[in-house]
């Protein structure tokens, strides 16, 4: 019987540490309502993440994007659900669009990589709602999975 139980916790053990595959449509998945800031005299948006969003708070995500290079050492950049020439800077998207991603400490694939390259990374995801100076979205412990194209 013992035997059984170790061959079944062998089993499942890959399934439950186990990335979650995510995608970009999967994250463009909000709701918008617009609010009055009384300090600011002022309308502006606020994101409303549906459950399947929020469930992916603090877990461990695999994402597909191309890479938007912020410092020269290859510890900060984005990822962008569309190449830097169509970013949601330039409108073609929104914020919901781009991902902050904050490098695992000692991971040093990055620092090779071009800019636009299409790349999969895993982490930790984080739905940042309270930090002004970050992103919506960030991938914490970043690492890279593969270059793609």
């Amino acid at each position: 019987m013992k035997g059984l139980i170790f061959i079944f916790l062998l089993l499942i053990t890959p399934c439950v540490m186990a990335q979650q595959a995510v995608t970009w449509q999967d994250l463009e998945k909000i709701k918008w309502k617009t609010a009055y800031d009384p300090a600011t005299e002022s309308y502006f948006d606020i994101p409303h993440h549906g459950p399947a969003i929020r469930s992916l708070d603090k877990k461990e995500i695999t994402i597909q994007g191309f890479y938007v290079p912020i410092d020269a050492e290859g510890k900060y950049f984005a990822l962008s659900a569309t190449p830097s020439a169509m970013c949601f800077f330039c409108s073609i998207g929104g914020i919901e669009t781009v991902m902050e991603i904050i490098v695992k400490k000692g991971h040093k694939e990055f620092k090779r990589i071009q800019a636009d390259k299409y790349i999969e990374l895993k982490g930790r995801f984080r739905l940042n709602m309270e930090i002004n100076d970050q992103l919506m979205y960030v991938l914490e412990d970043a690492e890279l999975v593969k270059v793609i194209k």
